[in-house]
Order: structure tokens, then C-alpha cells, then sequence
């Protein structure tokens, strides 16, 4: 299990269950990555964010977190525009 610290005290809990894809890779050394993960111990969700190892600590920006119908809506949602975007 992984943690990451989001300010003076408080504390993200989180394990990641699988790296599904990585999106990209920005100068800034930031890494855009979907993963399943199990935040808090909760059932695992897809997530989609930045994330950046720093001396062993990984550390994570804001995301979005989504089920599995989540996720298949939103790639049904995406092949749409992909397809528009080819016209």
C-alpha cells in the first residue's frame, strides 16, 4: 500500500491494483497514467491523473475516478468524437 501526503498532516491511503496505460510524459517529469486503484481501502476504480515519484515518494494531482460503466461510457463517448474528428 502506497501513500502519498497531501499537506501539513493528512494522508492519502491508496493501492494500486493495476497500471492500465500510460497517457504521457511532460517535461515537468509528471506522468499521465489510468490505473485501478483502491483508495481508503474501497472497492478499485479506474483513475485517471498525474503522477511524479520525488526521492522514492510518489506523489499524485488531482483526477478523476471512475467506474467500470463509467469508463466504458466514456470510451463509447471518445470513439464518437474520435469518429467526428475523422469526417
Amino acid at each position: 500500500m502506497g501513500f502519498k501526503e497531501t499537506g501539513e498532516s493528512k494522508k492519502k491511503s491508496y493501492e494500486v491494483i493495476e497500471e492500465v496505460a500510460s497517457v504521457g510524459v511532460f517535461d515537468d517529469g509528471w506522468e499521465l497514467k489510468i490505473r485501478l486503484i483502491s483508495w481508503f481501502g474501497n472497492d478499485a476504480k479506474y483513475d485517471i491523473r498525474k503522477w511524479k515519484n520525488e526521492e522514492g515518494v510518489e506523489r499524485c494531482s488531482k483526477g478523476l475516478t471512475l467506474t467500470g460503466e463509467e469508463i466504458m461510457k466514456l470510451a463509447e463517448v471518445l470513439g464518437e468524437i474520435a469518429q467526428e474528428g475523422e469526417d
